[in-house]
């Protein structure tokens, strides 16, 4: 189940495809005789490699909404050479013993160098059991042995061919914290050895489950130094008996997380009372074939054929309703297999997830951490199943997700009718439609560099790259641009319809890897084109564009820049020590926006502002400093707003928080330390190509393009906004008024008292106490991200204005998503 699911919202009605596509299941052909024993018994082993008790350290965290987390990879300092070979009947074959003190299991990565073609490899654990498997160096470069039980593992590789000295070294061992033997799913959890029994099933629907559940496999693997677990399907493909199998994408994302995998299979209960259970393994990793963090979805193939009687579950690309009975067949919390029974009950929206997914309550049974990618059933009333789709994760209605103890929440599942047709060029007979654009990463291999200026190296401050007339050619179609980075950059990288217009895309920053950085389905309000920006390091990476729609077609152009900047210092400013003045600082590209509120030698409110200050270099910007005289702040119309340049201001910032504020007003010369004022819980601001109309932060500077001359700087931490107006008097002269602790009001607004502020003068030293007066409310309300309403009361004077974010850049202020 994914790390983050956070439910934002349910979308309408589902529509189906005009053309049903189906799969029924089947069995698998016999494999053959399997290995078994050791080839040489007798071989000593001659490399003995023992760690000592394992310490669990801080590292890629479990969560109830992700895979199960159930083991540590413990890198030797050193890889361990694996010996001499010795001559044996058939070949060649060697012994080593590892160990780790305190594991309740082990597997075994072995680095794989010049090894002269295909081994095989033995492993047995204190169990005495005996695990084999056969491995390929073509697949990878490393061997991932069985698992076994206990804290030592004897391993055993043969190989036919003498391997030259090296050839095979042991780099580290997973050290498994959790015993997958222990029995940790949930008491409302249900064996499907219990399914016979179940009231609510048919006996054609339960020889259905009978026969489904033979295609669904424990997998275990490793990915950043961790070891987890997930569930995964065999399915049925036009290129039977290939062995084809569905997981989610948050589970495996890459090849090298795919190449670890070692799968259970018929791991099931004994009998409805038991809790023993039996299973048969398959190790040797399995393929990549096609993954889409969108959609949440994995394509793998094994390296070796799947066991005898397991069966390809059929399935079915067409858009489940509402309401439609289902099943799941999965390993909660690791455990044997179980099944839950429900039904679909809406479409969700996960927050960072850009295709909508089904929604499932269930009635019977629940999954839990361990069930994520399994599959989807569909379940008829003659009986059939047929794979719909695979486990994303609950909502979280309740911290921790589902549980037998909270079952107000509904799972949420992928929709295979998007996937299908962007893997069926993979799983298909017939050939490749014709494509303007690769389809995966792994694809790359044989294209050129300069692929239509795709591959042009973004290294120039505002360098863009232009790649224009590219198509969505078929439904499901999947274009990759390949890119690189030659210093640190804020990247954005967006689709336009042809001349500027509109296409319903889906756009991903992917790593060198292949794997998901950052998605997004719409940019912007105005249109459905999709745009990300992100902070990258120099490297390889991939722009993926996809349509939204499973069905959709069309042409599209790309866009992508790179720009170099700064952190983004957008905040309110202060010197804790001379509580009563700041500094509002708006930062966009290379620019800041500050405005100084203070006041003169009267101690009457002045604001001042340096509206483009320039970057002189890393952290420091400069330009002149004006005071501003106008109209009245409730004048209608408001016109003829004067700036007078009065002298400069610098800031020079030692970090992200603490910084230095030079400025001169007529030959004054102020200098003060100034640090970002933390009244709550502080956003992270960053940058944002777009118009920002879904950010559920305002911090910016706001105003009214038709009024230009005023403005009011937003700053949100937490529940609490704090405004800074600044206007004019009815003298003309420099007023700013500050909300200092709005709160929400109403679905989308804040409000709070106003107040006007007397004080020493800018240069004041030592600082006293300014003095508040509050003189009015404030209320801010917003129909989104980019335009809201502005009304307040001063001396009882009532304004009410339309207000929009100020843009003076091409890179904007976003900020958000606020820290919990």
């Amino acid at each position: 189940m994914t790390r983050f699911l956070t439910l934002l919202l349910s979308l309408i009605a589902p529509v189906a495809f005009a053309t049903p596509l189906a799969m029924p299941s089947r069995e698998a052909p016999a494999r053959g005789p399997a290995l078994q024993a050791f080839r040489a018994p007798a071989l000593p082993s001659a490399v003995e490699v023992a760690l000592p008790a394992y310490v669990e350290k801080v590292g890629k965290a479990a969560s109830p909404n992700g895979p199960l987390r159930v083991a540590a990879e413990r890198v030797l300092p050193k890889a361990a050479s694996l010996g001499q070979w010795s001559r044996v009947p058939g070949g060649y074959a060697l012994h080593l013993t590892a160990s780790s003190t305190g594991a309740q299991g082990l597997r075994a990565r072995l680095d794989v160098g010049a090894m002269p073609g295909p081994f095989e490899v033995r492993v047995q654990g204190t169990d005495g059991r005996i695990e084999t498997m056969a491995f390929d160096p073509v697949t990878g470069p490393h061997a991932w042995t069985p698992w076994t039980e206990g804290a030592t593992q004897l391993i055993e590789v043969f190989s036919t061919w003498l391997p030259p000295a090296g050839a095979l070294q042991l780099g580290s061992l997973l050290h498994f914290t959790d015993s997958p033997l222990t029995k940790a799913a949930g008491t409302c959890t249900l064996s499907t050895m219990c399914a016979a029994t179940d009231p609510n099933l048919s006996p054609a629907q339960n020889d259905a489950i009978a026969e489904a559940k033979k295609s669904v496999m424990r997998i275990q693997f490793v990915e950043g130094g961790s070891g987890f677990v997930c569930t995964a399907t065999l399915v049925n493909t036009e290129k039977y008996p290939a062995p084809y199998i569905l997981t989610a994408n948050h589970c495996i994302g890459d090849a090298q997380s795919a190449a670890s995998i070692t799968s259970w299979w018929f791991y099931e209960a004994a009998d409805c009372g038991a809790s023993a259970s039996g299973h048969v393994q398959v190790s040797g990793g399995m393929q990549l074939v096609f993954s889409n963090y969108n959609v949440d979805e994995t394509l793998l193939r094994l390296n070796t054929p799947p066991p005898d009687g397991a069966v390809y579950a059929g399935w079915d690309a067409t858009r489940l309703t509402r309401g439609s009975p289902i099943v799941s067949i999965s390993h909660p919390a690791g455990d044997n297999v179980r099944y839950a029974l429900g039904s679909t009950v809406t479409d969700y929206r996960i927050l960072g997830r850009p295709q909508d997914m089904y929604g499932v309550h269930f009635s019977e049974g629940i999954i839990q951490g361990g069930s994520s990618g399994s599959a989807l059933f569909a379940l008829s009333s003659s009986g059939s199943l047929a794979l719909r789709g695979v486990l994303t994760g609950t909502t979280v209605n309740q911290p921790g997700g589902m549980s037998c103890t909270d079952l107000n929440e509904d799972a949420l599942y992928s929709r295979l009718e998007i996937f299908y047709p962007e893997i069926q060029p993979y799983v298909g007979l017939a050939g490749k439609a014709a494509d303007d654009a690769p389809n995966r990463v792994q694809d790359f291999a044989s294209i050129p560099l300069d692929l239509n200026g795709a591959d042009k190296p973004l290294d120039t401050v505002n360098g863009t790259v232009a790649i224009d007339n590219r198509k969505i050619d078929y439904a499901g179609d999947v274009d990759i641009y390949r890119f690189t980075l030659s210093s640190p950059s804020w990247v954005s990288a967006w689709t336009e319809g042809p001349g500027g217009g509109n296409i319903d895309t889906v756009g991903s920053l992917l790593d060198a890897q292949g794997v998901n950085i950052v998605a997004n389905d719409d940019a912007g309000l105005a249109t459905n084109n999709a745009g990300v920006t992100h902070q990258l390091d120099p490297g390889t990476y991939y722009f993926q564009v996809t349509h939204f729609d499973a069905a959709g077609t069309g042409s599209y152009d790309v866009r992508l820049r790179a720009d170099h900047l700064d952190d983004n210092y957008t905040d309110l400013w202060w010197n804790p020590n001379e509580p009563g003045w700041g500094i509002n600082i708006n930062h966009q590209d290379n620019t800041l926006f500050a405005t100084v509120f203070t006041y003169d030698a009267n101690g009457a409110p002045m604001w001042l502002v340096m509206s483009n200050g320039a970057r002189l270099g890393a952290g420091s910007y400069q330009g002149t400093l004006y005071r501003m005289t106008g109209p009245a702040f409730n004048a209608v119309p408001f016109a003829g707003a004067t700036p007078s340049p009065v002298g400069t201001l610098r800031v020079d910032f030692t970090d992200h928080s603490h910084g230095t504020l030079s400025y001169a007003v007529n030959g004054t010369q102020v200098t003060k330390a100034i640090t970002r004022q933390v009244f709550s819980s502080a956003p992270t601001c960053t940058w944002s190509a777009f118009d920002r109309g879904f950010s559920d932060n305002v911090q910016d500077l706001w105003w009214n393009p038709a009024e230009p001359g005023w403005g009011v700087n937003l700053t949100q931490q937490g529940s609490t906004l704090f405004a800074t107006l600044f206007t004019f008097d009815a003298n003309g002269q420099g007023l700013w008024l500050v909300m200092s602790g709005g709160t929400p009001a109403g679905t989308s607004g804040y409000s709070g008292p106003l107040y006007q502020t007397t004080g020493p003068a800018f240069n004041a030293t030592p600082w006293t106490a300014a003095t508040p007066h509050q003189v009015g409310t404030m209320t801010l309300s917003f129909t989104d991200g980019n335009d809201g309403t502005l009304q307040y009361t001063y001396n009882g004077v009532s304004v009410s204005k339309p207000i929009t974010r100020q843009v003076f850049g091409v890179l904007k202020t976003d900020c958000g998503p606020q820290d919990p």
